[in-house]
């Protein structure tokens, strides 16, 4: 879950509104595993689940007339905690699947990555959102993670000359501690780098 991200300058205190593309909610058609999806967070509810119908409920809610990206993303995500049959690993597996969700998005849209690495080496900070308990005790939330996710993918989508290269392999090593500690996955995790 989660809206807009926002960019914090070093010397700035207050932090600006990032390009719509970090928004979850944004609706622009992608694939990811060989079907259609409105948005991120259209993709990522439906990927909790095991019910293959109960994911394509998910799948085929459009945007209706009227409807701001913002209130589909809402209804979507309000639609995706009354479903059942859960993945045995999501805890395990949320923030990848965020994380690949997001990049397939990318991939498909040249106009969305150029408006991310038209934001720089800025601070990407996620907007208030849902936290959660990990096994280990530690709370954490979707605010955090939604700045790593786009903070990862900017720097994969620049040329490897110019990529900060240990800031990436920082970035990757905490998606990776975060499914170790979660337990790791059980079932495959679909969509890119599956």
């Amino acid at each position: 879950m989660g809206g807009p991200c926002r960019l914090k300058a070093e010397a700035e205190k207050l932090a600006t509104k990032a390009p719509d593309c970090t928004d979850n909610f944004q609706v622009r058609p992608f694939n990811f595993d060989g079907q259609e999806w409105q948005s991120v967070e259209q993709c990522y509810q439906a990927q909790k689940f095991l019910d293959a119908t109960f994911k394509e409920k998910l799948r085929l809610m459009e945007k209706g007339s009227g409807e701001s990206d913002s209130q589909h993303g809402m209804r979507v995500w309000s639609e995706g905690q009354r479903g059942r049959d859960l993945r045995p690993d999501w805890e395990a597996v949320k923030v990848e699947m965020m994380y690949r969700a997001n990049l397939a998005k990318y991939l498909q849209h040249g106009d969305l990555q150029a408006d991310l690495l038209a934001t720089g080496d800025a601070q990407l900070d996620g907007a208030a959102s849902t936290n959660w308990v990990m096994k280990s005790g530690q709370t954490v939330g979707w605010s955090p993670w939604n700045g790593l996710i786009q903070t990862r993918i900017r720097e994969e989508l620049k040329p490897v000359s110019a990529q900060d290269s240990d800031l990436l392999e920082s970035l990757r090593k905490q998606f990776e501690d975060y499914l170790v500690c979660q337990g790791g996955n059980q079932l495959p995790i679909p969509g890119v780098g599956s």
